[in-house]
């Protein structure tokens, strides 16, 4: 049967954990040292452990403990992580915020040992695997949701693609094609952007016919070349981009005004559902270097499934079978900025996605609003990935 989670979002009468209790833990796999890294996902979920544990009692009345493993952008720090949480007798679910293949090298490791874990939902081994699930719809998510939300939202029928002159996001052409087919909207084309800092060349080159221009780029500095080029060419169509390119500091340059693209949270908007309630517990108990944008939706909701599923699993009694029975089991409606259902497991194969439904927003003055509710979308759209 389904666990209806505890609300998080009531800060009515505060309960505090019992301090003299022992602790419970949740792991964290942290990508946030070396080059690639999102600081703020240890930040952020430091700061909901200590909202629980002020205002919800913790687990089960006992404090929460946030166990973290900080990692560097390459798997083999992430393979350390996950290894050490595997034989750790005393953390019974981890949330694995490592970025592509280091998600992936952790998350095998995790299973294998049969530890719950919550992952960033970088590609589409991430909702295969069994005993890994996330809050997040991910990769398989946007592949989706520019094309669901292009076309029943704005009527597009005719699109360019560009998309980052990168190994890992090359693969995704052929995906990106079938499910714009399968929304009525052709692509008619795919330029690949590199990351010199003027891109006006290669976007000067692409159909400004299309009614619509979808970029999926790997950061905001080729996010911010990209929409200077836009700038340059003049082109008036509907501009889309991914969550890479529309990092908080780009959006409030200024470049991305008018632009819209998918977050997996309402907790980057000024205006979006449950907005006041994560700045609240933000403000109130965030370090200094707290923030709302980049994963910090992400690792709102992760920490909250956490919680509620320890809490569900027996508290401080909870182990890893009866954790992994009430994560693989999992159904709320009260998940922080998220969806009205975060549900595991997903339809069909993709048992991971436990979320289906990203936030389409448009950058107004600098600022992300949310015009438009939750798009819901079908992951059985991409059984023709698992054929052959």
């Amino acid at each position: 049967a389904a666990t209806d989670a505890p609300a998080a979002t009531d800060a009515g009468d505060p309960a505090s954990a019992d301090t003299s209790l022992d602790p419970v833990k949740i792991g964290l796999i942290a990508q946030d040292e070396e080059l690639l890294a999102f600081p703020e996902v240890r930040a952020v979920s430091q700061a909901m452990v200590e909202y629980f544990n002020a205002e919800l009692g913790g687990i089960g009345g006992h404090p929460v403990e946030l166990d973290v493993c900080g990692a560097g952008d390459a798997p083999e720090g992430h393979v350390a992580c996950a290894q050490g949480f595997a034989n750790a007798d005393d953390v019974n679910i981890v949330i694995n915020a490592g970025f592509l293949s280091n998600s992936a090298a952790a998350s095998d490791i995790l299973a294998g040992a049969g530890v719950p874990t919550l992952t960033l939902g970088n590609d589409f081994v991430d909702y295969l695997t069994p005993g890994v699930f996330t809050v997040d719809p991910g990769l398989p998510g946007l592949a989706q949701v520019f094309f669901v939300y292009a076309a029943e939202n704005r009527g597009i029928t005719t699109m360019s693609g560009f998309i980052a002159d990168d190994p890992a996001f090359l693969p995704f052409i052929p995906v990106l094609d079938a499910i714009a087919a399968s929304q009525g909207i052709t692509v008619t084309e795919w330029v690949k952007l590199g990351f010199e800092p003027d891109l006006t060349g290669p976007v000067s080159a692409a159909n400004t016919d299309n009614e619509g221009w979808v970029f999926v780029l790997a950061d905001g500095a080729q996010c911010t070349a990209a929409a200077q080029a836009v700038q340059t060419v003049g082109y008036d169509g509907e501009l889309f981009a991914n969550d890479l390119c529309m990092s908080q500091d780009v959006a409030a340059s200024g470049v991305l005004d008018g632009w819209s693209g998918p977050v997996v949270s309402s907790a980057p908007t000024i205006d979006g559902p449950d907005v006041a309630e994560i700045n609240r517990i933000l403000d109130t108990y965030g370090s200094d270097g707290v923030q709302t944008g980049g994963l910090a939706g992400w690792a709102i909701g992760s920490s909250i499934v956490a919680r509620d599923v320890l809490e569900a699993a027996g508290a401080a009694d909870a182990n890893r079978v009866t954790a992994l029975e009430a994560l693989g089991s999992y159904s709320s409606s009260d998940v922080l900025g998220m969806a009205d259902t975060v549900s595991c497991p997903g339809p069909g194969d993709w048992t991971g996605a436990c979320n289906m439904a990203p936030l389409m927003i448009t950058i107004v003055d600098g600022f992300f609003t949310a015009p438009d509710p939750f798009t819901q979308l079908d992951f059985t759209v991409l059984d023709f990935l698992l054929e052959g």
